[in-house]
């Protein structure tokens, strides 16, 4: 068959044509596929907080520590021989026990407007006050537990160097409280406005009026997984 040189040119246009709109229509998926928004990711889940107690320094125990002698009612040992209970306690080990005053009197501990029989003992040679008392505490999990307490505050001019009002606190916890593994002793270092800069399992070093601390992570018991 043959075709006339106008047929043949119509011919072509319309493949030309066909061929173009097939471009133009694959740009235009391409670019509504471009234009979809990728999804959001799912926000990454919160690490668990490492096991342990979650202590305030209250306003009384900080007003004590800057003016760290016995309240009026206060009743002094006659000497001292120690401060706090079961793992939780300064001996005073490594100092002379003739520095020490120690005394017990009530001071409210949370807040709460409810003041507790505490014990109190001072390193005046060092100027490290020292507070103690069974209690009820938080956990930084959220929970709460019970047990013996001992917090250390660093006084002004303390021989150790440490900021005025920083200091540490420790608990005895068993398996299970604030989500510890295994009983022992946990607790955390405190700054100046008393907040937690690290927690994890502790060891007191009586001689030093310091505590070492290890973090842990959940699960873990004292000398466990360090985060």
């Amino acid at each position: 068959m043959r075709f006339s040189k106008d047929c043949f040119a119509m011919i072509l246009g319309t493949a030309a044509l066909a061929s173009l709109s097939a471009g133009c229509g694959s740009s235009n998926t391409t670019a509504e596929k471009s234009s979809t928004p990728a999804p959001t990711p799912a926000p990454a889940a919160a690490p668990a907080p490492a096991p342990a107690p979650k202590i305030a320094v209250s306003k009384a125990v900080k007003a004590k520590a800057a003016t760290p002698a016995p309240g009026p009612n206060a009743k002094k040992a006659a000497s001292f021989t120690s401060v706090g209970k079961g793992k939780a306690v300064h001996t005073g080990a490594g100092h002379d026990k003739g520095d020490y005053l120690a005394w017990s009197e009530e001071i409210d501990l949370a807040d709460d407007g409810t003041p507790v029989t505490t014990d109190v003992a001072v390193d005046n040679k060092h100027k490290v006050l020292y507070f103690a008392r069974e209690r009820t505490f938080g956990c930084a999990n959220g929970g709460t537990a019970d047990g013996s307490v001992l917090m250390a505050i660093f006084g002004t001019g303390n021989t150790l160097g440490k900021p005025a009002g920083s200091g540490w606190y420790v608990a005895e916890l068993d398996p299970g409280e604030c989500g510890v593994a295994a009983a022992g002793l946990y607790g955390c270092r405190f700054d100046v406005d008393g907040n937690p800069t690290q927690c994890g399992s502790a060891v007191i070093h009586e001689d030093t009026d310091e505590v070492d601390i290890t973090e842990v992570t959940p699960g873990a018991g004292p000398g466990g997984a360090t985060k």
